[in-house]
């Protein structure tokens, strides 16, 4: 079984505890990691990304440890059950798989039934991801048994899950090659990032972004080389797809759609710097992509009297070329981008919750210019919330730049046309 399981307890390292005879049955088996409390949890997660399972316990005890300073008194008191604020610690383990993002089996190990409460908001959030377990007769004696039993499951999720395999794949070959760069960087030049971070300052760019970006394409170009990585892809990818029944097509196209609009669309933090490809909202209608090269984005931010360049598109743009009917009759289709005066915005995220609104650029009459201090005003109006990733703003760059830098020249005379054809 590949990848690490993250257990989560806080009695993992308490003496004669079923918690600890399971922590260490598990790691005579697989690689685990083992954490006491949730703060080490969340720093675990992300430190280290995709972990194969996640084995949660529910109920935690407070950070200090006071309620098995409170349990011993108790038992020295003749009291067999120390009332707890149960609530309180449910809230936690629930906060805690609500505030972080993962992407793992995750198998809840728990003394009381959280299942009505907590079992459709966290299945909401995880899908079938989620297994939810009673520590019906836990004891030292059967957290062995607990444990061939958490295997067996989280094999059997696995099969029912196969793609999963592929980011814990892909999160090890990240951290391969991130060492070997960094190894390789360091050896080049012991002061390597402020020297990338010079010479783009220079260049009057913005100099964190480079190092960023510069980084993201040496990894880029370290993982379609890694044979581990490309195989079981390869694999996965050449698997014939079942059939979709008929009453099933309405939701697969929303999943579908929902799928492309996150390739096509990042959300963007509050304070995320302003970057190519940053979509803009310029009134309750009307919506702006800045095309602006990333090399003169902060010459034209730091200098007001600068313009954007901005391509604008509304919530109806083009909406005839938007039909069925449209595109049946016509066959070259606007959403395979050969148009070249239209380019196509499909599923976008926030016209629509079941992403099923897109829209459309005309390059001949949506391009317009944005004076940077105008722009300021209007962000600080309309916060920024999405933006296109690559290489889909460099497509529409690309297609825009072409479009209008085109060459007119004289049509051919038929004569001509059909003696090049003899």
């Amino acid at each position: 079984m590949e990848g690490v399981i993250l257990y989560a307890d806080d009695h993992i390292y308490t003496p004669n505890r079923a918690e600890s005879v399971l922590f260490d049955t598990l790691r005579e088996r697989l690689p685990v990691l083992g954490v006491h409390n949730l703060e080490l949890a969340s720093s675990a997660i992300k430190s280290i990304g995709s972990f194969k399972a996640l084995i949660l316990d529910w109920q935690y005890g407070d950070i200090d440890g006071n309620d098995d300073l409170f349990a011993e008194a108790a038992a020295e008191v003749g009291e067999k059950k120390l009332i707890k604020t149960t609530s309180q610690k449910e809230d936690a383990a629930f906060k805690f798989l609500s505030e972080n993002d993962f992407y793992s089996l995750i198998y809840i190990f728990s003394e009381i039934d959280i299942e009505e409460n907590y079992g459709e908001r966290l299945r909401e959030k995880f899908g079938d991801r989620i297994q939810i377990r009673k520590k019906n007769q836990f004891t030292t004696k059967s957290a062995p048994d607990f444990a061939s039993k958490i295997i067996e499951e989280v094999e059997e999720w696995k099969e029912k899950n196969e793609s999963l395999s592929i980011p814990i794949i892909w999160s090890s070959a990240i951290n391969e090659s991130m060492q070997k760069i960094f190894k390789e960087l360091s050896e080049a030049d012991k002061t390597w990032i402020k020297d990338i971070y010079d010479s783009a300052t220079s260049d009057g760019v913005d100099a964190e972004l480079f190092v960023i970006e510069l980084l993201q394409l040496l990894l880029s170009e370290s993982l379609v080389q890694n044979r581990t990585l490309i195989e079981p892809i390869k694999k996965l990818g050449d698997q014939n797809k079942p059939d979709i029944a008929d009453k099933d097509k309405v939701a697969y196209q929303k999943s579908l759609s929902k799928l492309f609009s996150r390739l096509y669309y990042s959300a963007l933090s509050n304070d995320a710097p302003v970057m190519t490809g940053d979509i803009c909202q310029l009134n309750e209608n009307t919506f702006g992509i800045i095309v602006t090269p990333e090399c003169d984005i902060k010459k034209v931010k730091n200098t007001k009297t600068l313009y954007y360049d901005v391509l604008v598109f509304k919530i109806d743009s083009l909406k005839e070329v938007l039909t069925k009917d449209h595109v049946k009759k016509n066959k070259k289709s606007i959403f395979f981008q050969v148009i070249p005066s239209l380019h196509f915005l499909p599923s976008i995220p926030f016209l629509s919750e079941d992403f099923k609104v897109g829209s459309v650029i005309d390059f001949s009459q949506d391009s317009i210019k944005t004076l940077s201090s105008e722009m300021d005003e209007n962000l600080k109006k309309y916060p920024r919330k999405y933006k296109i990733n690559s290489p889909f703003i460099q497509q529409l760059r690309q297609r825009y730049i072409s479009h209008i830098g085109r060459v007119g020249t004289p049509a051919l005379p038929s004569f001509v046309r059909d003696w090049n054809l003899q």
